[in-house]
């Protein structure tokens, strides 16, 4: 019997930017930032990045823009969900409390607070002059680019 396999090793396209955020604003407020100062026109979409862990459900903020005039598709997506999870076995307490555990879109990058992807396949996004802005928003502590090549968990930045 021949038994075919299938091998899917470049699921992912790699032609996209990838920006990291580290904010002490909530992911709402540098969305309104990012629309402010670079001409952006980002908006939430209707169904967030919903993950299914074994401590619950976690769901990520996901806003989207697509520019007519560069071909673009701009998305920022929260990296950080708190899931609150009830305990499954009475611990001998009058009242029964719940716990918080971090859930991350992207675990090896557990201090970003929120990722802006630049999906480009011209490769005409000028990068520096983008992180100049960024960087000029007062609520925005860092943002620097991530090497997409070098990354575990990129089949997370898949949005559509």
């Amino acid at each position: 019997m021949v038994i075919n396999k299938l091998v899917l090793d470049n699921l992912v396209d790699e032609d996209f930017h990838l920006i990291a955020i580290h904010c002490s604003a909530e992911v709402y407020k540098v969305v309104f930032y990012l629309n402010k100062f670079l001409g952006l026109n980002l908006q939430r979409t209707p169904k967030d990045v919903d993950y299914n862990y074994p401590e619950g459900m976690a769901f990520y903020e996901l806003y989207d823009y697509y520019s007519k005039d560069e071909g673009f598709n701009y998305y920022l997506v929260s990296n950080k969900y708190s899931i609150k999870a009830n305990h499954l076995q009475s611990n001998g307490f009058l009242f029964e409390g719940e716990t918080k555990k971090k859930a991350y879109l992207l675990p090896e990058f557990k201090r970003v607070d929120c990722f802006l992807k630049i999906e480009d396949n011209s490769e005409s996004v000028i990068t520096k002059e983008l992180l100049l802005a960024i960087s000029k928003i007062n609520q925005i502590v860092t943002a620097y680019t991530v090497e997409v090549t070098q990354m575990k968990s990129i089949e997370n930045l898949i949005f559509s």
